[in-house]
């Protein structure tokens, strides 16, 4: 398992800031190309958006996760999306194809994230590859997984706790922060907790 959203060989073609003919203020994400066209969750979160833009990201995508940060996927291939709003996804998920709908010269994805102000970010730190272009292989950054739960650090929960944990993870109500970390000896924000109320009410409607 990783934090990309490709498997197997893939092409940083344009990076994070990148200014040129396109980007005129910077870049806001990183480009990738991949003979794999199927794009996968970068995180275990919540699907927020489907929607499509036809000026820009075209088809795409938004996951939301524990810390508030949205993962964002574009240039998807028409018809190929497979997640619905409000969908719980994981680093496994399949959730659509690379395509070339919306502002777009080719086939690829564009990939950004941005942070709990709606501010995009460097998103490579989250997937673990370098800011450059170039050639690079999934097989090389695979990231450990604990035994008995997803979090990093899962033996600082409670053993009275850990089913309860395993639940609401699972149904997307409670995620880790973006470094796989449940943290579950910090106090609840009101922010936090509107969160959770608003994926709760979600679930249930």
């Amino acid at each position: 398992m990783t934090n990309l959203p490709v498997s197997g060989i893939f092409t940083v073609t344009a990076t994070y800031g990148q200014t040129g003919k396109y980007w005129v203020n910077g870049h806001r994400g990183i480009d990738i190309t991949c003979g794999k066209r199927e794009v996968y969750a970068t995180c275990d979160g919540v699907v927020r958006v489907v929607s499509y833009d036809s000026g820009g990201w075209g088809y795409y995508i938004s996951v939301g996760d524990g810390s508030g940060q949205r993962h964002i996927f574009c240039h998807l291939e028409k018809g190929s999306i497979r997640v619905k709003v409000g969908q719980s996804v994981d680093r496994s998920t399949v959730i659509a194809r690379m395509g070339s709908t919306g502002n777009s010269t080719g086939v690829h994805l564009h990939y950004q994230i941005n942070n709990a102000d709606n501010v995009p970010v460097n998103p490579c730190p989250h997937l673990g590859i370098p800011n450059e272009k170039g050639i690079y292989d999934s097989a090389d950054y695979k990231i450990k997984e604990t035994d008995d739960m997803t979090f990093k650090d899962a033996d600082k929960i409670g053993k009275w706790a850990r089913e309860a944990v395993d639940r609401v993870s699972d149904k997307g109500l409670m995620l880790g922060d973006s470094d796989g970390y449940f943290n579950p000896k910090n106090p609840l924000t009101r922010e936090e907790a509107a969160v959770i109320i608003e994926r709760l009410l979600d679930l249930i409607k």
